[in-house]
């Protein structure tokens, strides 16, 4: 067998839907953008959904929009400046933390819990400190952060809290859809990603003017496409209407072919995401011996907390079984990756970023040294459910 990290999961429906938009000529973001964005925030019960060509886009557009002199304040919030900390846990995705050190802030990377994946709630609190400005949270592998003492912090702190969910969309916490706790939430719809728009992103948030502003820099910081715009007009009678800039900006914007495929995969959501819930149960199921007898740890599902799976992690005993293992499991045909980046602090590329390492990093070196994940996508077999069961079990059976 083959079990591929990811699949593709369109078919007919977002083909016709985009050979549709190819005959209208009609390519650039428009009609079928701004409807994928309105039902993505009413199945979210977000305010504002705001669509781009993809979720490092969506993240990059959230710091600069945090850091731009428009950004609103709000409860102590304050716009981020050059130097301000944003503190990001260490096991991360480099496009989550990129955008913060291109906006000039300087990440502090905390520690992470072996046991979920998710940010240390306790290493987070010592990490803040005069020049804290943010928090950005990372739902790492469909699981959640546990978010109540974290909006606790940042309000408590006045700190701007962003959620990356490009790994967790219709992950529920405490009841309600994660990337809807902070100012902003971003969600990625990469090709091996809940559902996809072949490449995309979107970024939603509760704040009407945080909304606007986001709308502006997605497209190259004019008026064209925010709610207050006549009032904007009104102001510059003397400026074509059509090209008034207001902000400085970038031009994210997704096409009408990624809106398409939005609009037909969305309703998937949940079917796709209860098969990856079905199989992650399985695989529970089937290593109930392998982690009672400590041989292999699997991911704990954070409390009150309904997961989407982004893919199955697991943790092995040393380096060097994770390496046995991987091995292992490809040469039978089973795909594997490492768990996000690892421990971003030891990524080269950090030797040329400012940043802050707030505390110890032990459990998110453990996660890098000793971790893996296979896919756990809704195209996925019984059969080949069964197949990875027993092939891990063999592994650890030698």
């Amino acid at each position: 067998m083959h079990i591929k990290i990811s699949a593709v999961t369109f078919g007919d429906e977002e083909i016709e839907e985009a050979i549709s938009c190819l005959r209208s000529a009609k390519l650039t973001m428009g009609a079928r953008c701004l409807a994928f964005e309105k039902a993505f925030a009413e199945y979210l019960g977000a305010g504002n959904a705001i669509f781009v060509n993809s979720g490092s886009s969506a993240n990059l557009l959230s710091w600069f929009a945090i850091s731009n002199p428009m950004i609103p304040e709000r409860q102590g919030r304050r716009r981020l400046g050059p130097g301000t900390e944003v503190i990001v846990p260490a096991v991360s995705w480099s496009t989550t933390i990129w955008p913060i050190v291109q906006a000039g802030c300087v990440p502090v990377l905390v520690d992470c819990d072996p046991d979920t994946l998710q940010m240390n709630l306790d290493a987070v609190k010592a990490a803040i400190g005069p020049k804290t400005g943010a928090i950005c949270v990372i739902h790492a592998m469909g699981n959640a952060t546990p978010m109540a003492p974290v909006v606790s912090l940042a309000a408590e702190h006045g700190l701007w809290l962003v959620e990356d969910t490009c790994e967790a969309l219709g992950t529920r916490h405490g009841g309600r859809y994660t990337g809807c706790f902070g100012q902003i939430g971003t969600f990625s719809f990469y090709f091996s990603h809940h559902i996809s728009t072949i490449e995309g992103g979107m970024a939603v948030t509760d704040d009407d003017e945080i909304a606007d502003l986001l709308r502006s820099m997605r497209s190259h910081g004019w008026s064209r496409h925010r709610t207050d715009r006549d009032a904007i007009e009104r102001r510059y009678p003397e400026i074509d209407p059509r090209f008034l800039f207001i902000t400085t900006g970038f031009n994210l914007r997704p096409t009408e072919l990624n809106g398409a495929f939005g609009l037909r995969q969305l309703p998937k959501l949940s079917t796709f995401n209860r098969r990856r819930k079905e199989i992650g149960k399985a695989w529970h199921e089937a290593f109930t011996v392998l982690v009672e007898a400590g041989k292999l740890s699997v991911m704990r599902t954070t409390e009150d907390t309904e997961p989407a799976f982004f893919g199955y992690p697991v943790l092995c005993r040393s380096s060097a079984e994770k390496d046995k293992l991987m091995r292992f499991l490809e040469e039978k045909g089973i795909e594997t990756r490492p768990i996000i980046c690892g421990n971003m602090a030891r990524q080269p590329a950090f030797e040329h970023v400012s940043h802050r390492v707030a505390g110890s990093l032990a459990g998110a070196d453990r996660i890098m040294d000793t971790g893996l994940y296979w896919g756990v996508h809704p195209r996925i077999t019984d059969e080949e459910v069964d197949y990875v069961g027993n092939t891990v079990r063999s592994f650890f059976a030698a």
